[in-house]
């Protein structure tokens, strides 16, 4: 997936800040751990509404079905952009990955998005086994450029997709700050990055639809290939060290899932917060009537 090619300011770095922010935190962000008393659940929803500079421009879904034999989980994604920056941003999409948990972490097995973006339609269907690349539809293909970094075969190799990015074990000890210690091989279909989490902190949450013990942890974009060397958007996003993704348990305590994601940019803050935590349909979802309304796309941020 690209990012926009905006020309709108601000605007252009918060759709890609919010892109990122999705791919990095809207993901499974845990494997098996220990037995817990209370079985995790077998489907989970989070909502999500996005602001910026302190202004409402969005709200997300993601669901979490897990528990089913040989430990398959899947992850469904929607997210839209509303108000000033649904003014500026067109497009909509839905994204979705399923494989199965591993003594690693999530090993994916497939990942399609489905969207549009100005207008025309743009597609993701890729296939792994045992963290490879097997098959891959991506339309429209990057556009070739003379600063675009190459994809050779070890990109598409031991990785996982966005949404599975952050498929952390858990242990005996969740909420060890040791857990952000990792690097993060990502491939979306059309980049390969790193998200190198670090800076551990355990917090306190004492406000909003989750109570309890969090796991903060620093998030840094790394571009590795299938992005433009020269791109603003691209230099500015890898070197941000502003980017922070905060990690809760959900009920069964063996899985976490964000809470709380915040992006700096050079105008303002991007941030992301849970508005509901419940096992079905949470408050704050995008409703069906809004299915044609803008939406953030699932991307790394790659200037194709």
């Amino acid at each position: 997936m690209r990012a926009p090619a905006l020309r709108a300011g601000p605007m252009a770095v918060l759709a890609l800040a919010a892109g990122l922010a999705l791919a990095a935190g809207l993901a499974l962000a845990a494997g098996p751990g220990h037995a817990r008393a209370e079985p995790a659940p077998q489907r989970f929803t989070a909502a999500y509404s996005l602001r910026f500079i302190g202004l409402p421009v969005g709200r997300a879904s993601l669901t979490l079905e897990q528990g089913s034999p040989g430990g398959r989980y899947g992850l469904d994604l929607s997210a839209s952009l509303q108000g000033l920056v649904g003014f500026f941003v067109d497009g909509a999409g839905t994204a979705k990955a399923s494989g199965h948990l591993g003594p690693a972490g999530a090993v994916p097995a497939r990942f399609d998005v489905e969207s549009r973006y100005a207008g025309k339609p743009i597609r993701v269907a890729m296939r792994l086994d045992r963290g490879s690349v097997r098959s891959l539809t991506l339309e429209p293909e990057p556009t070739p450029r003379p600063d675009r970094v190459p994809l050779a075969p070890r990109d598409r190799a031991g990785i996982v997709d966005p949404l599975s990015a952050l498929a952390l074990p858990v242990g005996a000890a969740p909420l060890d700050p040791s857990l952000c210690e990792r690097r993060i091989p990502v491939f979306d279909g059309a980049t390969r990055a790193d998200l190198v989490l670090s800076r551990g902190a355990l917090a306190t949450v004492s406000e909003g639809p989750y109570r309890g013990p969090a796991l903060d942890c620093r998030v840094r974009w790394v571009p590795i290939a299938g992005h433009r060397s020269n791109g603003p958007t691209v230099r500015r996003m890898a070197e941000n060290d502003a980017m922070r993704v905060r990690l809760a348990p959900v009920p069964g305590g063996a899985l976490l899932l964000p809470l709380s994601i915040g992006v700096a940019t050079g105008w303002g803050e991007v941030r992301i917060e849970a508005t509901g935590w419940g096992s079905e349909a949470a408050p704050g979802s995008p409703p069906a009537a809004e299915a044609g309304r803008a939406n953030v796309r699932v991307s790394l941020p790659s200037a194709r």
